[in-house]
């Protein structure tokens, strides 16, 4: 199967509402998720601000808008295809109007910390009572309760807390927490989903508590594994880590890089084989210094694409390190089609699944700040609210550059 500009798009979440919000990224991640996927998502912002993620590096003017608004590249990404709907939840009327949202809606979604959303006066098991058939998704660093669960925190600080750094002791490549946990709240939400409505299934939503210290903690399981033998010192990497010579990362003669996976003994067989060295037979698994170095000066003797042509003609698990750029090139990656640029020069992302040979995606329109405020006040039927100035449910003011971001 493959994707084809012929097929009709797939929106498995027709019909769903979400109302989001939540802020940064794993978020508003989970958002453009289920909105990949046909979810109509009301994005509530604060109206002066906005969502930081706007204001994240680097920031470009859009090719083909008037003037010189500068746009962030991973808000284009994450904000594409929902609406933005400007509301202070700290005034009376910007939270009586997003309780109306509510009424119609299948989720929420809240990335604040544990407790804020009481004192906004939206305090989930309230909702919950209100709005049965409310599903609420609580992504949070730590989680609702425990002794960290009001503490702060980033990505990093959930790795290095989960164990997940302790292999490498390196800074990860990604942020792996904010996005595993953002894939983890949208599996949750989709489960609540279906139990919510399946044949049999109780009629209610439910409160679901994700925590992105959970998600790292998820995605270490092959160092837990690896714990087996007895408790591992940071700084010590595991099989999949760096310790083997057939797994791992090489530079080449140009300062190139490959990856190496020959992690079977088949391919560790054949690679050495159609090298002709005889030496490296033995050495695939042992974790040494001098078993890596061997390797290390086998591949550095070519040039990386020329490693990239061998691989290839070998079939052998490894290839060539590519920059970012290089990799949205490459054919394989052209011929699935997951990023693609808008009208504006700016990347979007389909989900990264195909439906019946076709990728859901979220619309292409990037909404500014507080844009379709007075359309979906007007359809919630708060005609009054909406026929207002924006300063009625707190307004959107001048936006500006926001320090963490530089």
């Amino acid at each position: 199967m493959t994707s084809s500009a012929k097929c009709n798009p797939a929106r498995p979440l027709e019909g769903v509402r979400v109302v989001d919000l939540s802020r940064y990224l794993p978020g508003p991640l989970t958002a453009q998720i289920l909105a990949s996927l046909g979810a109509r998502v009301l994005k509530v912002e604060e109206p002066r601000l906005g969502d930081p993620v706007r204001y994240a590096p680097p920031r470009t003017p859009p090719a083909g808008e008037p003037g010189d608004e500068r746009r962030s590249a991973l808000a284009t990404l994450l904000l594409s295809g929902v609406e933005s709907v400007a509301l202070d939840l700290k005034k009376d009327a910007g939270r009586e109007a997003a309780l109306s949202l509510l009424e119609d809606a299948d989720v929420l979604l809240e990335t604040f910390r544990p407790g804020t959303l009481a004192r906004l006066g939206l305090a989930p098991r309230a909702l919950r009572k209100r709005f049965p058939r409310l599903v609420i998704a609580s992504l949070s660093g730590f989680g609702q309760e425990g002794p960290s669960s009001g503490r702060a925190g980033h990505d990093l600080s959930y790795q290095a807390l989960a164990g997940a750094l302790a292999p490498t002791a390196r800074m990860p490549a990604q942020p792996t927490a904010d996005i595993l946990g953002a894939w983890n709240a949208a599996a949750a939400v989709l489960a609540a989903l279906v139990g919510r409505d399946r044949s049999g299934g109780t009629g209610e939503g439910a409160w679901i508590d994700a925590a992105l210290l959970d998600a790292a903690a998820h995605a270490n399981l092959v160092a837990l594994a690896a714990e087996a033998d007895g408790p591992q010192p940071v700084g010590r990497p595991h099989g999949l880590a760096g310790s083997l010579p057939c797994y791992n990362l090489y530079r080449t003669r140009d300062d190139g890089w490959v990856a190496l996976a020959a992690l079977e003994d088949h391919f560790w067989k054949r690679f050495w084989q159609a090298l002709g060295r005889r030496e490296l037979k033995s050495l695939s698994q042992t974790p040494t210094p001098e078993a890596h170095a061997a390797v290390a000066a086998v591949l550095a003797e070519k040039d990386r694409d020329e490693w990239a042509t061998f691989f290839e003609e070998h079939d052998l698990p490894a290839e060539p390190v590519l920059s970012v750029e290089e990799s949205l090139e490459a054919p394989q990656a052209r011929s699935r089609g997951l990023y693609r640029r808008g009208d504006d020069g700016l990347h979007r992302a389909g989900f990264p699944a195909l439906f019946d040979g076709c990728r859901p995606r979220a619309d292409e329109r990037f909404p500014q700040l507080g844009e379709d405020t007075r359309k979906v006040l007007s359809e919630a039927g708060l005609e009054d609210l909406a026929s207002r100035p924006f300063a009625a449910v707190g307004g959107v003011g001048r936006r500006r550059s926001l320090r963490r971001w530089l």
